[in-house]
């Protein structure tokens, strides 16, 4: 009879979890690639900070065309824009900020080169940017020349191999540029 008692009580105190604010972590989600995801975690708290692990706790998000949410947490990127995930137990709401950082838009200097064959190179400086116009620092950019026999490439320096014309193709994430480049023959150098 004892144990049935204590059984009882134990059932009872399960059911009757105080539930006073959730708590989310990660406090924010910023999303860099398209198939990317983040699961938010949330624990469902009393004011003296016992977790309520049988909680149940609901997900939503306010922009679903920036990104998707689902029944557990996990977070997945649509496009870019700012959006905030919310949990939901009860009457009881908690949110955490959702970034979508895509690379919308590849901005390169200089946007034209001329370079002399197997002259010195011309540095390429490129930037990928949000859709806000912000430069995003932890971004790379790829260079990928058109005619390899007229423009090689190292790393981000222009090399003149024959005289003519190529583009450069520069890529940061799926953003593209291009630059043209013209290659000048070299004056000096003994015509065959």
């Amino acid at each position: 009879m004892r144990l049935f008692v204590t059984t009882l009580t134990v059932i009872a105190l399960l059911g009757c979890e105080k539930v006073d604010y959730l708590e989310l972590s990660p406090e924010a989600v910023v999303l860099k690639q398209p198939g990317t995801e983040v699961w938010v975690q949330a624990k469902a708290m009393s004011q003296t900070g016992v977790q309520a692990p049988r909680a149940m706790v609901g997900w939503s998000i306010k922009d679903s065309s920036i990104a998707t949410v689902d029944e557990k947490g996990k977070i997945h990127p649509v496009k870019s824009g700012h959006t905030e995930v919310v949990a939901t137990h009860k009457s009881i709401t908690a949110s955490v900020p959702v970034d979508v950082l895509y690379t919308e838009k590849v901005e390169v200097e200089p946007k034209e080169v001329t370079v002399t064959e197997g002259g010195d190179p011309v540095e390429l400086k490129a930037r990928g940017l949000d859709y806000l116009g912000r430069h995003l620092k932890d971004r790379s950019a790829t260079y990928k020349s058109s005619d390899p026999k007229v423009v090689s490439m190292g790393q981000n320096a222009v090399f003149g191999l024959a005289p003519g014309t190529a583009m450069v193709e520069v890529q940061v994430d799926g953003a593209t540029a291009s630059v043209k480049v013209v290659v000048e023959a070299d004056k000096a150098k003994p015509k065959k």
